[in-house]
């Protein structure tokens, strides 16, 4: 359609052509036997007009005009459509394809990058994306066919001034380019500025009361103002250079244009070699062919844009920062035996230090096992190692004597059910955020959940009930609500293993005796990790692991463990004395 549009705009300006010339030339000379392209040309549309007189022949040019200009706007309509609903349905394929690749990387991947700029990877580079390819696809398509439709006509005219007129294109081309590198230079350096924005509107609103308390919104307004005055700078640059392509081509153009009116109104007037149609025909041909000219320069700022923001959309797809399944994944249902930790050495991506170095340790169905140590002992990176949040970097880990990373990642998952010290909760209704344990939970069993994480009496008192949003990160409810509705979504999974990271650390103590009240019905018939700070609430584990440095330094019961004098004796201790 795009095509056929092309020949219909190149046919309508040479009509045009015509009926101007026969509009001045009241004595139009009549071809009988074309010799040439160009005589042949005006042999079809003498044949079309008729041989009436001059105003019969300009009725019939306006009706063909009229006609050619509908059918050329109604393909072009078409065009666009098509176009445009391939380029917005491929950007949303481009979208949904980047968040699910996102949301499939390992843990390691978020370590490393910041929300906000993935945020504004997605939202910010993949809407410059669809604004680069809505307005250029098809420009790419029809200009360049507008530009040589234009060409092979002005050549069928005069192929010595034609050959003058190319001079423009390798001009105009040697222009864009140039400015076109450094506006692909600035718009990438707009993007991470768009990204470092976002990060700080994120960190602002999401700590908003820390910045109340200390005073400190002078300091975050300063902030967020200096970063908007560079992308400011960084933008308007871009758009200075953008709006020097038209001035500078159009100049180009119009230089070559009055040479070749000069020249050519010569041929007209003195030497007679061109006739006077054809010498319409050609000026009207090289203007109309500046315009897809002028809009393909234009494009390739646009297109710079694009470029720009699809290198950095292109880079996230380029990470391979995953958790694979096994080309042979194995399906578990059912945890049977024991975990094993065998040599397990693990580091994070980009550094040198072990985090966990040569564990060996098993867990066997239905313990109860406990990890203590002091903050950055590595307890829990260890928990994150079992449900493959993060591959181990030396070593195996084992469940019923299977290396956990020949299962099925999504069963393997199945087995597990966290419970962790910060609640993670969506912006969502309470019912909602349950039902991530168990999305085919019955409404009993939504029931039973909250009755068994001792939810109830919340429940109860909010107008709402169930359907009651809990804002976002769960800001409308206490620390300990969320950490009840937290182990409310772990019951519901009804997980085998169960990780509780240091799931009352951040309570006070009445919140506390009710999530551990929670706790206690959910930890019978289940093989439980406890990551624990509070030695009291772990007495009764049938095994205390102590970490330090990344090391099990320490393996036994309360009651062993006290009894050696070493580490879990002065943690102990430690922790008693002060109460």
């Amino acid at each position: 359609f795009s095509f056929i549009s092309v020949i219909l705009n190149s046919s309508s300006i040479w009509l045009i052509g015509t009926m101007l010339g026969n509009i001045m030339n009241a004595e139009t000379r009549i071809i009988t036997e074309p010799s040439n392209v160009n005589e042949y040309l005006n042999f079809l549309i003498q044949t079309l007009i008729g041989y009436g007189t001059p105003i019969e022949q300009l009725k019939t040019l306006c009706y063909i005009l009229t006609a050619v200009f509908i059918l050329k706007n109604l393909l072009f309509y078409i065009s666009k459509n098509i176009i445009s609903y391939v380029q917005n349905k491929v950007i949303t394929k481009i979208r949904i394809k980047l968040f699910k690749h996102v949301s499939s990387l390992s843990l390691s991947f978020f370590n490393n990058n910041k929300t906000a700029e993935l945020n504004s990877i997605m939202i910010s580079d993949i809407g410059n994306m669809r604004i680069a390819f809505s307005q250029s696809l098809q420009k790419i398509i029809v200009e360049p066919a507008s530009i040589v439709s234009f060409i092979i006509l002005l050549l069928i005219i005069n192929t010595k001034f034609t050959l003058i007129v190319l001079t423009i294109i390798p001009l105009c081309g040697f222009v864009s380019y140039k400015i076109g590198q450094s506006i692909r230079r600035k718009a990438s350096r707009s993007s991470h500025k768009i990204a470092s924005i976002m990060n700080t509107i994120k960190e602002t609103l999401n700590n908003i009361k820390i910045v109340k308390i200390f005073n400190n919104q002078t300091f975050q307004n300063k902030k967020f103002k200096k970063e908007n005055l560079e992308h400011f700078e960084l933008s308007f640059r871009q758009s200075k250079l953008s709006n020097l392509l038209t001035p500078i081509n159009e100049t180009i153009g119009l230089l070559v244009g009055i040479v070749l009116i000069w020249f050519g109104g010569l041929s007209v007037l003195e030497t007679q070699s061109m006739s006077s149609e054809d010498f319409i025909k050609f000026i009207l041909l090289l203007f109309a062919m500046m315009q897809p000219i002028r809009k393909l320069a234009n494009i390739n700022a646009l297109f710079q844009n694009g470029l720009a923001s699809s290198e950095r959309v292109f880079k996230i797809f380029d990470n391979s920062q995953k958790i694979y399944n096994s080309e042979s994944p194995i399906k578990i249902k059912n945890f049977e035996s024991n975990i094993a930790f065998e040599n397990v050495f693990f580091k994070y991506d980009k550094s040198d230090r072990d985090i966990l170095k040569d564990i060996n340790v098993k867990i066997n169905n239905g313990d109860n096992i406990a990890i203590v140590g002091t903050s950055g002992a590595g307890k829990s990176t260890f928990s994150e190692l079992i449900p493959r949040l993060y591959d181990v970097t030396n070593g195996e880990i084992k469940i019923d004597s299977i290396n956990i990373k020949d299962y099925d990642l999504e069963n393997l998952r199945n087995l597990i059910g966290v419970v962790s010290q910060t609640p993670i909760l969506f912006n969502d209704s309470i019912k909602n955020n349950i039902l991530l344990g168990n999305l085919n939970a019955t409404d009993k069993e939504i029931n039973e959940a909250i009755k068994s994480s001792n939810l109830e009496d919340l429940v109860m008192k909010l107008p709402n009930g169930l359907e009651t949003k809990v804002g976002e990160n769960g800001v409308k409810l206490s620390g300990g609500e969320k950490q009840r509705l937290s182990i409310a979504r772990a019951i519901i999974k009804n997980p085998q293993i169960l990780i509780l990271d240091e799931a009352t650390a951040s309570l006070d103590s009445e919140s506390e005796k009710k999530v551990h009240k929670a706790i206690d019905n959910i930890i019978t018939n289940r093989t439980v990790i406890i990551i624990a700070h509070r030695l009291s609430t772990i007495i009764n584990s049938d095994k205390i692991l102590v970490m330090e440095n990344g090391s099990i330094i320490e393996t036994g019961n309360h009651k062993d463990l006290i009894s050696l004098n070493k580490k879990y004796k002065q943690l102990h201790d430690l922790q008693f004395s002060r109460n």
